[in-house]
């Protein structure tokens, strides 16, 4: 007779085969995420071994496969049973952030580097300041609350090295300014249901990345770095543990008419998008393209650290983070989200103002693909295959 699941002293449902329930049939189903796992790793695993065939190489692509599983793994892991397995156990909160930290210092004990104090503390703080603001997170917030929030991203934004340009100060202060107004605006019944220090550990590790205030930790040289990733993994722990991730729709299991969705909101923005940047001059023809490898490689990679990874903030936590908070319509909120999108690339040169009117236009398609979708991996797709046209035949 076959076993039936059951629980075991974890708290985690075991199958008949002592993984936990469900595991198996969802890995199958999430076989594209599987597929680009293994494209992934197997692509750094070549780079990696042809810069440096040593020892060092086989370790910076053991730590990249172990980031990469948590990152795509997530798509498949059985949420509610691990939520459960966590439960108010203090060391499973805190065990993905530290291990995540660890990681890192490994890697640099590895390659002989010296380790300062206060680097080993900061890059510790990075990952554990927004994991405790998560963990004390409520609906309704209190004064203390918008104090901690403050203190967090004056943490990231004071300190650091001085903006370069005039445009450049005027993001930063911005990025500390911008939630003044939605929190003195909101009525009381929607500070209610705020969800303040949620709302705060977004945006530290938001500005963490946008303000380049992660430590410097190269897996390999000109390669992912170890903090980004690690980051990302932190971001979707997170979500897991503010009972947020089922919002996001990572799954990979598409249909067709979700294709046919990705495709029309590509044309869509193509057809307002491309006379924009002709007409302005914002892009001008390649000239020269890459080979088919390269091509495909730069594309995986965009959708990998830059397509899905903004998603997953803009669309799969912000957007929904404002719509339950604010309680507008979901075209209105879709226009508020798109319209941060644009502010996020103002501090991306050249010409910012054009980019941040082409970004907010972009940011409502990629937007729309998720509201039809319900899946921020199809919102991706959408970023990437924008970022990769413009990477290859534009300039």
């Amino acid at each position: 007779m076959e076993k039936t699941s059951k629980s075991t002293s974890s708290g985690i449902p075991k199958g008949p085969r002592g993984v936990p329930a469900g595991l198996i049939p969802t890995i199958r189903q999430e076989w594209p995420g599987v597929g680009l796992w293994v494209v992934a790793v197997l692509s750094f695993g070549g780079l990696a071994l042809r810069q440096d065939p040593s020892g060092l190489a086989l370790s910076a692509w053991v730590l990249f496969a172990t980031l990469m599983a948590g990152y795509l793994g997530s798509a498949w892991l059985p949420v509610d049973s691990v939520r459960r397995w966590i439960g108010a156990d203090i060391r499973r909160v805190y065990g993905i952030p530290f291990a995540l930290w660890f990681g890192g210092e490994l890697l640099r004990i590895l390659r002989g580097e010296s380790l300062a104090l206060s680097t080993l503390l900061f890059g510790l703080a990075i990952l554990l300041v927004p994991t405790m603001m998560v963990v004390h997170n409520r609906a309704p917030w209190r004064a203390i609350d918008g104090l901690m929030v403050a203190e967090a991203l004056s943490f990231l934004l004071i300190p650091g090295p001085s903006p370069s340009d005039p445009i450049s100060w005027a993001f930063r202060i911005g990025a500390g300014l911008w939630p003044v107004p939605f929190l003195l605006g909101w009525p009381p019944e929607t500070r209610r249901r705020s969800h303040l220090l949620f709302f705060g550990a977004i945006l530290f590790l938001w500005y963490a990345v946008e303000f380049q205030r992660l430590p410097e930790n190269p897996l390999i040289a000109g390669g992912p770095s170890y903090p980004h990733l690690a980051v990302i993994v932190l971001f979707l722990w997170l979500l897991i543990l503010a009972g947020r991730f089922p919002d996001l729709g990572f799954t990979f299991r598409w249909t067709w008419r979700d294709l046919g969705v990705v495709a029309l909101n590509l044309a869509s923005f193509a057809a307002f998008g491309l006379p924009f940047g002709l007409l302005t001059g914002f892009i001008v023809p390649a000239a020269s393209l890459p080979n088919p490898p390269e091509a495909l490689i730069r594309w995986l990679a965009i959708y990998l650290f830059i397509g899905l990874p903004e998603e997953i903030l803009f669309r799969g936590v912000l957007h929904v983070h404002f719509q339950r908070v604010l309680g507008w319509p979901p075209l209105h909120t879709l226009m508020l989200s798109s319209l941060l999108f644009g502010l996020a690339h103002l501090n991306n040169p050249p010409k910012v103002g054009l980019y941040a009117i082409l970004a907010t236009i972009a940011g409502f398609f990629y937007g729309r693909t998720y509201l039809q979708t319900g899946k921020v991996t199809t919102a991706a797709m959408v970023h990437a295959i924008v970022d990769w046209i413009w990477s290859v035949f534009w300039q």
